[in-house]
C-alpha cells in the first residue's frame, strides 16, 4: 500500500486514469457534493481523501480505477470548475495551465488525463475537460449528475473569495490518499472483495459483485482461466451499469426482484445478499452458477427497462398503481421463459386486476403467499393464470380478493382509499367508451395530475343547513353523514383543483350548473342523471346510492376476472 497525495498521483508524466466499463458511472448527487464542499470549508491544514485501488491495463500508460472512481471524478470536476472561475479573476498566484496540464489534459500531447466510462466520456470531455458548448443535453442520469456537480461547484466558487478558493485548491492537491496498484484482475478481485465486503456502505449489487469475483478467483483452475472468467463477469457488469442509468428503480430493488423470480423461496426471500451467498456456497459448479446468475440478472434489467417504457395499457396501469414489487418477479420469470406476447399481455392484465383488488381492500391479508406457488413453480404461465383466477373465484383462502369482497369495500367508506383516484379515472374511461380500449388515449398522469377528489354533498354544508341548499338530510339513520354516504364512492368525483376551490361548499344547484360546462369530465356531466327533480335538484342519499350502484357495476365489468 502506498501513501501519497492527489498532486503526486496525477503528476506522473504519461500516466492516464480510466474508469472501466464494468464499474459504476458517476453517481454523486447534491448531498455528496455539498458534503465535499463542507469538508473543504471545515478543513484546516490536512485533508484525507481515502483509499484507491488501481489495476494496470495492457496499455501500461493507463491505470484502471477499480475503487474510488466517484471521489476521483469529483476531484477532476472540482479542478475544471476552479480553473474556469479563476481565469476571470485578478491576482491569482497559481499557474492555471498547471491545473489543466495535471488534472484535465496533457497540454503537450492534447490527451485527456482522466476518462469516465465509455458511455459518458464524450460528454465528460466536452463538458468538463474542454468546457465546450458542444456537450449538448445529457442523455444518461450519470451525465446529468456530472453537469449538476459542475453547476454546483461553479455557483459555490462564484460566491467564494479568491483566497478561500486557493486554500481549497491546495487542500485537494495535497489531500492524503492511500492506494494499491495491482498487476492483474485476480489481485484486483481479491483486494476489492476483502476491502469492500467488510462494512463499507456498498450497494447489495456491489457486494455480490465483489463476492462473485472472489469466488471465481478461488475456484478457477489456473490464473489464465481465472482471468478469463473474471472478464466474463466484468462484461455482464458493464452491461448492467449501462442499464442502471436508464431505469428509475434502484439497482438493489432489481436485484431483489430478480432473486425472487430466480430461487425457490420467491416472495419469501428477505436478505437476498445472504441467500445468494449461501446458495452459491452449496452448489458444486460455482463458476457456471455465477455465469447463469449474471445472465439472468442482466436480463432482469432489460425487463425493467422494457416495463418502464411499455405502452401496453395493462402495464401502464400497473405503473400507475405503484405496487410493482408484486409484478416485477412475474415479468422477469415470463421473460426468462420467453412467453408469447399474448401471454405477456394476459399476465399484465391479471397482475393489474389482482393488484387493484389487493390495494382496494388493504388490510393485513397476504396476497404474496397466495401467488408465491405460481412464481416459484416452473409451470406454464397461461395455465397458472387460469388456476389463480379459479382460486380467487372459488377458494376460501383467496376470499379476500374475490368479487364479493370487492363489492363490500366499494359499498363502504371509500374516501382516501389508496385507489380512489385510480378507480375514478378508470370509471371516466369506462364512460368515454364502455369497451375501455387499450392503450388508453388519456393516461392516468394526464388526467390525475390536476385533479382532486370532490365531495358532491360537501363535508361541511353551507351555513349548516343542507336541505335549504339542495342536499338531503345529513343526520339520522340514513342521513348523508351518519349513513356513511358522505364518503362513499357515489358521492366522490374527480374535479380539477381550481374548479373544486371555486365551488367549495356552494348549493347543489350551483355545483350542478358548473358540472354541466363544456370540456369537463363525463362523470361530472352525468351527475344530473341521478337527480329525480331537474327543476328543483336535490342531492340526497338516494341519488348517492344510485350513483354508487352504477360505479360498482362499472368496476365489476372493468375488473371482471372472466375477461382475462
Amino acid at each position: 500500500m502506498e501513501i501519497t497525495n492527489i498532486s503526486s498521483l496525477f503528476c506522473v508524466k504519461g500516466i492516464r486514469f480510466k474508469i472501466p466499463a464494468y464499474q459504476r458511472s458517476y453517481s454523486w448527487g447534491e448531498t455528496q457534493i455539498n458534503q465535499f464542499i463542507e469538508d473543504l470549508e471545515n478543513a484546516s491544514s490536512q485533508y484525507y481523501l481515502g483509499h484507491f485501488l488501481f489495476e494496470k491495463s495492457e496499455d501500461k500508460s493507463i491505470l484502471l480505477i477499480i475503487d474510488g472512481q466517484q471521489r476521483l471524478t469529483t476531484c477532476v470536476i472540482f479542478f475544471s470548475c476552479l480553473s474556469e472561475v479563476l481565469k476571470d479573476r485578478k491576482d491569482v498566484c497559481i499557474d492555471l495551465d498547471d491545473i489543466i496540464d495535471y488534472y484535465l489534459k496533457d497540454l503537450r500531447k492534447g490527451i485527456q488525463k482522466f476518462e469516465t466510462v465509455d458511455e459518458d466520456n464524450n460528454f465528460f470531455l466536452d463538458e468538463i475537460i474542454e468546457h465546450s458548448h458542444n456537450a449538448g443535453n445529457p442523455t444518461t442520469r450519470s451525465q446529468q449528475r456530472i453537469r449538476d456537480a459542475k453547476e454546483r461547484f461553479l455557483k459555490k466558487f462564484a460566491e467564494t473569495d479568491t483566497e478561500e478558493l486557493l486554500r481549497w485548491y491546495h487542500l485537494i492537491e495535497e489531500a492524503r490518499i492511500t492506494y494499491f496498484e495491482v498487476d492483474n484482475k485476480i489481485q484486483a478481485a481479491q483486494i476489492f472483495a476483502f476491502q469492500n465486503d467488510r462494512g463499507k456502505p456498498l450497494s447489495n449489487l456491489e457486494i455480490i459483485k465483489s463476492f462473485f469475483m472472489l469466488q471465481i478467483y478461488l475456484h478457477s483452475e489456473g490464473e489464465d482461466l481465472a482471468n478469463q472468467n473474471i472478464r466474463y463477469i466484468e462484461r455482464y457488469f458493464s452491461d448492467i451499469y449501462s442499464k442502471i442509468v436508464r431505469v428509475t428503480i434502484k439497482e438493489d430493488e432489481v436485484l431483489n426482484y430478480f432473486w425472487r423470480s430466480y430461487n425457490s423461496r420467491g416472495f419469501n426471500s428477505e436478505d437476498s445478499v445472504s441467500q445468494i451467498k449461501q446458495t452459491l456456497l452449496k452448489v458444486e459448479d460455482k463458476i457456471q452458477w455465477i455465469k447463469d446468475f449474471m445472465f439472468g440478472l442482466s436480463s432482469a434489467f432489460i425487463t425493467v427497462e422494457k416495463i418502464e417504457n411499455s405502452k401496453d395499457g395493462y402495464i401502464m396501469d400497473l405503473r400507475y398503481l405503484n405496487n410493482m414489487a408484486l409484478s416485477y418477479p412475474f415479468f422477469m420469470k415470463a421473460d426468462r421463459l420467453r412467453v408469447s406476447e399474448k401471454t405477456y399481455t394476459r399476465l399484465a392484465h391479471f397482475l393489474e386486476n389482482i393488484t387493484f383488488r389487493t390495494l382496494l381492500r388493504g388490510g393485513r391479508a397476504d396476497v404474496e403467499s397466495r401467488l408465491n406457488h405460481y412464481l416459484t413453480k416452473e409451470n406454464d404461465i397461461d395455465k397458472g393464470i387460469t388456476e389463480m383466477i379459479w382460486l380467487i373465484k372459488n377458494n376460501g383462502w383467496w376470499w379476500y380478493w374475490g368479487d364479493h369482497e370487492m363489492k363490500r369495500v366499494l359499498k363502504g367508506w371509500f374516501y382516501r382509499n389508496r385507489v380512489d383516484n385510480y378507480l375514478l379515472w378508470k370509471y371516466e374511461l369506462y364512460l368515454c367508451n364502455e369497451n375501455h380500449p387499450m392503450p388508453h388515449k388519456v393516461t392516468f398522469d394526464d388526467l390525475i395530475k390536476n385533479e382532486s377528489i370532490e365531495h358532491i354533498a360537501p363535508q361541511t354544508p353551507t351555513n349548516g343547513d343542507p336541505i335549504a341548499n339542495g342536499y338531503g338530510e345529513y343526520e339520522g339513520e340514513n342521513g348523508i353523514s351518519s349513513g356513511e354516504w358522505l364518503n362513499s364512492v357515489g358521492n366522490l368525483m374527480l374535479i380539477s383543483q381550481s374548479h373544486n376551490s371555486s365551488i367549495g361548499n356552494k348549493s347543489f344547484a350551483q355545483k350542478l350548473a358548473s358540472y354541466g360546462q363544456d370540456n369537463l369530465l363525463n362523470q361530472q356531466k352525468e351527475i344530473v342523471e341521478f337527480v329525480s327533480n331537474k327543476t328543483n335538484p336535490v342531492w340526497d342519499s338516494r341519488a348517492i346510492e344510485n350513483r354508487q350502484k352504477k360505479i360498482i357495476e362499472a368496476a365489476m365489468d372493468i375488473w371482471d376476472l372472466n375477461n382475462i
